[in-house]
């Protein structure tokens, strides 16, 4: 599978141009507290995802994604050649998504379906989701000065989870496959100070993630982690950690939500198959 084919299957899947009910709906959600660059590569082995990226205006729609929050000022969020797979985010700085890091996705992704139904498609989806919902977690986080007990990146990763779960099982269903398979195809061995790094490993990350995603109760969802997390003893913790982390999420970052919009980019088809 060539690589333009894999950018044209990831952005194609990724953030469809929303269906929205009517023209006054598309307006209220340009309104949105999120700027946006695509940053020239450099190097020429990045100037597909660059184009790509740019042409299906994946960055516009995260904006309209975005548009129910109210933040005390505007945050940039940009894609760029990092030299790296992860700029962490630093407070005042924009928004980074490396083309390193799609990079990165886009050659682990399975060939084919796995046995346990991950698609290349879905694996490309769900983890580049999960890393641009991850990535503008820990923005808000600093813009809003939202308490937290713990890891900044574990919390950002539970908000990351929790969001994925509210748009209707298809999406929720595609977009944690993706994600969890990505944290389980770049696992790697930790050692030593290895421990002491401010995010969690992998292994662990994968299991967080199926955790929130059985504690939901989506019966849809249940069926794809029964394999796995119910074999662990932590499942049976699994709905009450859903639990606090939606009490959570309602105590710290409800308050700045437009619900009205909230409700209109709930009622939106982000995933939209692409038209055959």
């Amino acid at each position: 599978m060539s690589t333009r084919r894999i950018l044209y299957v990831l952005l194609m899947a990724l953030m469809w141009p929303p269906a929205l009910p009517t023209p006054t709906t598309a307006q209220d959600l340009q309104v949105s507290p999120v700027d946006i660059a695509y940053e020239e590569p450099r190097n020429p082995t990045f100037r597909p995802y660059y184009e790509d990226l740019k042409q299906r205006k994946v960055l516009e729609d995260l904006q309209q994604f975005l548009s129910p929050l109210r933040l005390p000022r505007r945050v940039l969020v940009m894609t760029a050649e990092c030299g790296t797979d992860v700029v962490p985010y630093q407070p005042g700085h924009p928004v980074t998504l490396c083309y390193e890091y799609l990079a990165r996705i886009v050659t682990l992704a399975p060939p084919v379906t796995t046995p346990t139904g991950v698609s290349r498609e879905d694996a490309i989806v769900g983890a580049f989701v999960q890393f641009i919902l991850h990535q503008v977690s820990l923005a808000v986080f600093d813009l809003l000065h939202t308490p937290i007990w713990g890891r900044q990146h574990d919390a950002a990763d539970n908000v990351a989870a929790f969001i994925m779960l509210q748009f209707g099982p298809d999406v929720a269903l595609r977009t944690l496959r993706g994600a969890v398979w990505f944290f389980e195809a770049s696992n790697v061995t930790w050692t030593g100070s290895d421990f002491a790094r401010a995010t969690s490993p992998e292994a662990q990350r994968f299991y967080n993630y199926l955790c929130i995603a059985f504690g939901s109760g989506d019966p849809t969802i249940l069926a794809t982690v029964r394999n796995t997390l119910l074999k662990t003893r932590r499942a049976a913790r699994c709905p009450r950690e859903y639990e606090k982390l939606g009490h959570a999420f309602r105590q710290t970052l409800w308050p700045h939500l437009d619900p009205d919009r909230l409700r209109k980019v709930q009622s939106t088809q982000w995933l939209k198959p692409k038209a055959k």
